[in-house]
């Protein structure tokens, strides 16, 4: 975790929403994941995908998921790709697989880098892009703690059915 996480909380640049991305934001905010499904198939899908990777259908549907998931892998990020992120650094990038099945890249928050280990329980919490000493500007983005983690993530993340309280760890919905 970078002293920027432990003092105010982690830096994501502003994120802006466009019309495919909408929904998903508008589930964050709510503290829901939400993934896409084929309507043929019943694949669930990591909520990017456009198309149905085993049938090619475009006849998708957004469903919310549990948020838990398993820590596949992850590299610590010591030189920031973006200006806006240069406070950030050193910081997780994980690779998930959600209990549902898609694999989501997010950054884990509220572990040292030495911490992770690969088939880590996580789950997720939501916290604003933008500056996190100014009023929440962006969208409200996905991130991921471990479970063993108590009281994991910045002061403005929520976990999944709810805010986070100080102390708290895994989810119960």
């Amino acid at each position: 975790m970078s002293a920027r996480d432990r003092a105010v909380g982690p830096v994501f640049p502003l994120v802006a929403r466009d019309e495919a991305s909408a929904a998903f934001f508008d589930a964050a905010a709510r503290g829901q994941l939400l993934v896409r499904r084929c309507r043929i198939g019943g694949d669930v899908l990591a909520p990017e995908t456009r198309t149905c990777p085993r049938c090619g259908s475009a006849d998708l549907d957004e469903v919310v998921v549990s948020g838990r998931g398993t820590l596949v892998s992850w590299a610590v990020v010591h030189q920031a790709p973006l200006p806006s992120l240069v406070p950030a650094v050193p910081y997780i990038s994980a690779l998930v697989e959600l209990a549902e099945g898609p694999w989501l890249l997010a950054r884990l928050v509220g572990s040292d880098p030495a911490g992770p280990r690969a088939g880590a329980e996580v789950e997720v919490r939501f916290v604003p892009s933008g500056e996190p000493s100014a009023p929440p500007a962006g969208e409200v983005l996905p991130v991921f703690a471990l479970v063993s983690a108590p009281g994991t993530g910045a002061d403005a993340a929520t976990r999944a059915d709810g805010p986070m309280s100080e102390g708290e760890g895994r989810a119960t919905s």
